[in-house]
């Protein structure tokens, strides 16, 4: 019996909801949701705004920044608002309602970002900066809804490591299939040059989220005990302000760890996806599709590693160091795409990718929950959605610092938005936002996250019990 079993062993603590095989891919069916639209946004939106819009590189940066600094109120405070139980939609659950009309919300809103006015760039740009400012900002709130809701379920819905493994092992492959949906439709839809194309992208996307949110349902389902347990243990525990939440949580060593790695991951993702449409356009010179060869190179080759990694963190009991090793080899991969000419060898760099991504995806959600388990440990109060609620802002600072990268990487490199060919500056500038910061992203990431997070296998075991005389 390994170190893991053990500890699942003496503090398991069951929901009384059966989770057959059905639960756990129903739920993860919100992993394809995420990744469809993470995809999309971090891909499409810059592209499309500079490119096929023509709105200066500058103003469309200073949208993202402003878009952040929304985030920073919006996020937390979402989290926080769904922490508390609502009692007119009792009977559908604590966190169901949330999931549902921010997985649909999201969808439509979508579609509305790529739905511009046909304007003029230079005359009309204040118009199209609102629109695009707006519209991400409607987007954002409506997902956080959405994601913040359903990953705050996990630890309370699937309670040992071998569960939460398991349901991992789910997301990640469900969570691929997310982004091959992405990677495969988009293209399908979008031509370069054809702005009407993308927005015939967003209303096929868009029907799509809103049918896994439907899907869905049977997973995040909350069943009677969970709900009554919510609303008794809420009604009983002292009511705690959203300011004073917040302090304890920004105070814990393990969730800061987690935090900056998770920000600087994210920023890593946005800076290698949304530099994919530059290397197709600028530097292969290749058509749309061609997006879709080297994405899926990526994505075959993560999927064919899931059992691979998952195996090795049962086997060793360490989610801290797989996390590690995932996010280095993700990380340092990328290096080649400073020299790289040719369609074939960027699909062989995105499958080395591919296979370090996956072996920190497939443990971000098992440190998620451990670093929540010690805060309810700690404070005796269950309050997942704030955190997750701050974990998705720092998530969101990845678009402010992609937009931010990008933006001044093409303004001293000289890129021309709109225009069909660019200088051999500006082309050295796309190959540095692909190939060099990313990795010293990353690598800074790991390091942080090496020197802060303490939850050593033994730890976890002293929490679970603790969460066990706790009963919550």
């Amino acid at each position: 019996m390994t170190e893991l079993e053990k500890n699942d062993k003496s503090t398991e603590i069951s929901s009384k909801q059966e989770l057959t095989i059905w639960v756990f891919i129903s739920f993860a069916m919100g992993d394809i949701f995420v990744q469809l639209f993470i995809y999309l946004i971090s891909v499409r939106t810059f592209d499309f705004y500079e490119n096929e819009i023509g709105l200066a590189t500058g103003i469309i940066a200073i949208g993202f920044v402003i878009f952040a600094l929304w985030n920073m109120i919006n996020d937390p405070i979402v989290g926080f608002l769904a922490d508390k139980p609502r009692s007119f939609w009792r009977k559908y659950g604590k966190r169901l309602p949330w999931v549902v009309s921010g997985g649909i919300g999201t969808s439509l809103a979508f579609m509305l970002i790529f739905a511009v006015p046909d304007l003029d760039p230079k005359a009309d740009w204040l118009i199209i900066f609102i629109w695009l400012l707006v519209s991400i900002c409607l987007f954002d709130t409506l997902f956080t809804m959405f994601d913040t809701n359903y990953t705050a379920l996990i630890p309370d819905k699937f309670r040992t490591d071998e569960k939460r493994l398991r349901l991992a092992s789910f997301q990640v492959g469900l969570g691929i299939f997310g982004t091959v949906l992405a990677v495969v439709v988009s293209p399908m839809f979008i031509v370069y040059g054809d702005r009407s194309s993308f927005l015939n992208m967003a209303i096929v996307i868009g029907i799509i989220g809103i049918v896994l949110v439907i899907l869905q349902i049977y997973g995040i389902h909350e069943d009677k005990a969970m709900i009554e347990t919510y609303y008794e243990k809420y009604n009983k525990t002292e009511k705690v302000k959203f300011t004073k939440v917040l302090k304890v949580a920004v105070k814990q060593r393990s969730f800061i760890a987690l935090l900056i790695v998770y920000m600087f991951y994210q920023t890593t993702v946005s800076l290698l996806l949304g530099s994919i449409p530059y290397l197709v356009r600028f530097i292969l010179k290749e058509d749309a599709i061609v997006e879709s060869y080297i994405l899926l190179g990526y994505i075959v080759a993560g999927l064919i590693s899931v059992p691979i990694w998952g195996k090795i963190a049962l086997k060793k009991g360490n989610n801290k160091k797989i996390f590690m090793i995932g996010g280095l080899l993700f990380g340092i991969g990328t290096i080649p795409f400073l020299f790289i000419n040719s369609v074939v060898g960027s699909v062989i760099i995105a499958i080395i990718l591919g296979v370090g991504m996956i072996g920190f995806w497939l443990m971000l959600n098992p440190i998620i929950s451990d670093v929540i388990d010690e805060a309810i440990a700690e404070s005796g109060i269950r309050q997942e959605g704030l955190y997750m609620g701050v974990r998705t802002f720092f998530g969101r600072i990845a678009i402010m610092l992609q937009a931010i990268i990008f933006a001044l990487v093409h303004i001293f490199t000289g890129f021309e938005p709109g225009s069909a060919t660019q200088s051999p500056t500006a082309i050295i500038g796309l190959r540095i936002q692909m190939g060099l910061i990313p990795v010293i992203v990353m690598v800074i990431g790991v390091l942080v996250f090496w020197k802060l997070y303490d939850l050593t296998p033994e730890k976890k075991q002293i929490i679970r019990k603790k969460l066990e005389e706790l009963n919550i």
